[in-house]
């Protein structure tokens, strides 16, 4: 415990959660026992289902009972009520897309078990407000509100929020629009590889939402990951294994829930995103499972003319500190507007808008095929992921799932006028890729197109990170659940090394400090190691450049292409994330039209101001320049990480190695690549099939939201070394490892 941490307590208490003894409980059917380990990962044994939701819902309230307020206000546009004034954008943009107002249209036509595993869920995380007297959590107290009641439709709401903050493509559709607007068809055709139809879209004023950035800002983006299978003929062991690790914002607590959950009829055990009652990594058994965001299009911005025959939907926002707003949702026929002028709005159209059925990973637990496994999520309105499974009969698979909507007109990449965006249905989930036994025994996904051809979008990231995981895993046929940790943290740049020789040919042309980088790239083994000087060389002069680019095209509009600044609501969106590639093809083509100066010339006087600029802010030499000094990681708290209370909540500031396109992704921004890494893989998992009790698991941070308990940050020291906790599957193994036992009896 920190000395911020001990203040806290010594000021407000311990706040721990009651997690042992015996307790009667409403809301319950039969008994529920909780057990739970030293890392405070709980296995939670029901004699029937509805208990089993209601005991996650639990244990989710007792660990995470702030997290769970902030979701749940970010979804329902109740924010300001809690923290004051400068929360209304949050607010105004919750509203107006209206995720609660979806969720409450999509609780009616989900399937009747569906309505009632979320009635239960819901249940438990309310039973766990106050339970056996503990007081509510500390930043309630310093914010002076109580914790809020959940209902059924807000965990389908917080789906949708998800939905909206994991990357869709919408940012990118404004970045585009952007540039478009304001240096030209040219500029965005040049900065911007995908195929656009561009030709109708009317020039106007840009629509820099406002409300949209404020959001993203205190909620956070991220979003990518990494997951992998590989067949038993490439294992040590004969036997599948399954590695993933989701990235995304580098909070505290994690996004994600370490829990086992047992029933008479199914188990399961692995990673819940916290708020919901499934498992999106996890294992069952049988069969394991992981996700990566699919970044398949489902979602688009559309340009509408303002009309006073749209209807509109009234919201009373409450301020904490200040006068009630009121405010006027704009409904078209495509969807809310989001943001507006005089001359014209923009509508926001999304299949996770729309009253559609949902099942996906409710069925998962009692999965016993991939095909079982996969068709449920034909009814998956929701998160556009990649799955990869295995199972104990050998089988190893690969799914993308998320409905998508099948265009008339256009490909999704940029707003289009209203009578331009048209849809004709969704697209059958029979017409979804899937691989079953690749020839080459593993599969891998990185966030890249998961076709190659453009079909389900335009906006994945790099392919950097899949290439170097398929390049790795093909070397060898000796795998391991303790190999597949050490890829986890591979920091191999495979940028560095497609332009290596053409940066290397550079001449310093009797420059010192050209000499100087160019020396320390020379002899950088294109790791990009915490403790590498050289890595620094690299990452501020592929941003330098990417600058250089960005302006050459768009002097205009050179933030939104960078995604630079937290007043942008493009910031960090997909588009600044794939400058690196773009980089890399314009130094091994070298094409005209650019630069006054060629681009040997760019690269000298971009290397010369790099170690300039470190020298003269860093330190004078390479023992001053270490990446992971000079960037680091920390982990915030969604409301004090920069308030002085920050320092209670915070955990770090760590060094960290890794950037945006490294197995280990610890993303630099490419306008800013010194700032706080803004993507991190807050969850590591591998999974040993057939021996799931040798999978393996850890968080970057803990277990619990509350800073004083041991089980805050427990993981990170782990996290950071490569190192992991099990899960316990076996009942001997979740008695052996029981730290506290709650049984708690119907009331």
């Amino acid at each position: 415990m920190t000395f911020p941490q001990f203040l806290l307590r010594l000021a407000l208490g311990a706040r721990r959660p009651v997690i042992s003894g015996e307790h009667r409980l409403a809301g319950l059917r039969a008994n529920l026992t909780i057990r739970r380990d030293k890392h405070g990962v709980p296995t939670i044994e029901a004699e029937n289902e509805p208990d089993a939701f209601f005991g996650l819902g639990f244990v989710q309230g007792q660990d995470r009972g702030f997290q769970l307020e902030m979701l749940l206000r970010v979804m329902r546009g109740t924010l300001a009520e809690l923290v004051g004034k400068d929360a209304l954008p949050v607010d105004r943009i919750a509203r107006r897309i209206g995720f609660r107002r979806a969720a409450d249209a999509q609780l009616a036509v989900v399937d009747p078990d569906i309505r009632a595993a979320l009635a239960a869920f819901v249940a438990g995380v309310n039973a766990s407000h106050g339970f056996a007297g503990v007081k509510p959590p500390h930043e309630c107290q310093l914010l002076k509100a109580p914790l809020s009641k959940w209902e059924p439709a807000d965990v389908l709401g917080l789906v949708k929020l998800q939905t909206f903050l994991l990357p869709s493509n919408w940012d990118v559709e404004l970045a585009r629009l952007q540039i478009l607007r304001t240096d030209g068809a040219d500029a965005l055709r040049a900065l911007d590889p995908a195929s656009i139809e561009i030709g109708n879209i009317r020039t106007g004023p840009n629509p820099v939402a406002d409300d949209i950035a404020a959001f993203l800002r205190v909620f956070g983006r991220g979003g990518g990951s990494n997951n992998w299978v590989i067949a038993g003929s490439r294992t040590a062991t004969g036997r599948p294994i399954l590695a993933n690790d989701p990235h995304l914002a580098p909070s505290v607590p994690a996004p994600w829930y370490l829990a086992h959950v047992d029933t008479p009829v199914w188990a399961v055990a692995g990673a819940a995103l916290v708020g919901a009652p499934v498992f999106p990594i996890g294992h069952n058994g049988f069969a394991c499972w992981g996700v990566t965001a699919g970044l398949t299009d489902n979602t688009d911005l559309v340009i509408e003319t303002p009309s006073d025959t749209f209807p509109r939907i009234r919201e009373t926002i409450r301020v904490a500190d200040g006068p009630d707003e009121e405010l006027a949702v704009v409904m078209t026929p495509r969807g809310p507007v989001v943001w507006e002028n005089e001359r014209e709005c923009l509508a926001m159209r999304a299949v996770w808008l729309e009253p559609l059925p949902l099942r996906g990973f409710f069925d998962s637990p009692r999965a016993r095929s991939f095909e079982a496994f996969r068709r449920p999520f034909a009814a998956w309105p929701s998160l556009p992921m990649n799955l990869v499974y295995a199972d104990e009969t050998e089988t190893i698979a690969h799914q993308l799932v998320g409905q998508l909507p099948r265009r008339i007109r256009g490909n999704g990449a940029i707003p289009l006028p209203a009578d331009e965006s048209i849809w004709d249905g969704l697209i059958p989930f029979d017409e979804m890729p899937f691989t079953v036994n690749p020839a080459g025994g593993f599969l891998a996904t990185a966030n890249d197109d998961p076709t190659g051809d453009g079909r389900f979008g335009d906006d994945f990231i790099d392919a950097y990170r899949a290439r170097i995981i398929r390049d790795e895993l093909s070397r060898r046929t000796d795998w391991s659940v303790l190999l597949c940790g050490e890829l986890h943290r591979n920091v191999r740049s495979m940028p560095w090394e497609e332009i290596r020789e053409i940066v290397l040919a550079t001449t310093d042309d009797g420059d010192a400090e050209v000499r100087l980088g160019l020396d320390l790239l020379r002899d950088w083994d294109g790791r990009v190691a915490a403790d590498a000087p050289a890595a620094t060389v690299f990452e501020l002069l592929v941003s330098k450049l990417a600058v250089r680019i960005a302006k050459a095209k768009a002097p205009t509009a050179w933030k939104a292409v960078l995604g630079v600044g937290d007043d942008e609501p493009f910031s960090g969106s997909l588009f600044s994330e794939r400058r690196v590639a773009h980089l890399v093809g314009l130094l091994r083509t070298k094409p005209d039209g650019w630069f006054e100066e060629y681009w040997t010339e760019v690269i000298r006087e971009t290397l010369r101001e790099v170690v300039r600029e470190l020298r003269s802010t860093r330190g004078p030499g390479p023992a001053f320049w270490q990446w992971g000094d000079l960037r680091q990681l920390r982990l915030e708290h969604p409301i004090f990480k920069d308030h002085w209370l920050g320092r209670a909540f915070n955990v770090g500031p760590v060094p960290a190695g890794g950037d945006s396109n490294t197995v280990l992704q610890c993303a630099a921004k490419p306008g800013d690549p010194l700032a706080y890494t803004h993507n991190i893989p807050n969850l590591r998992a591998v999974f040993d099939v057939g021996n799931w009790s040798n999978s393996r698991f850890v968080l970057a941070g803990g277990q619990s939201g509350n800073p004083c308990t041991e089980q805050y940050a427990d993981q990170f020291e782990l996290w950071q070394s490569g190192e992991s906790i099990p899960i316990a599957w076996t009942p001997n193994e979740a008695i052996r490892s029981a730290v506290a036992s709650l049984r708690l009896s119907p009331q």
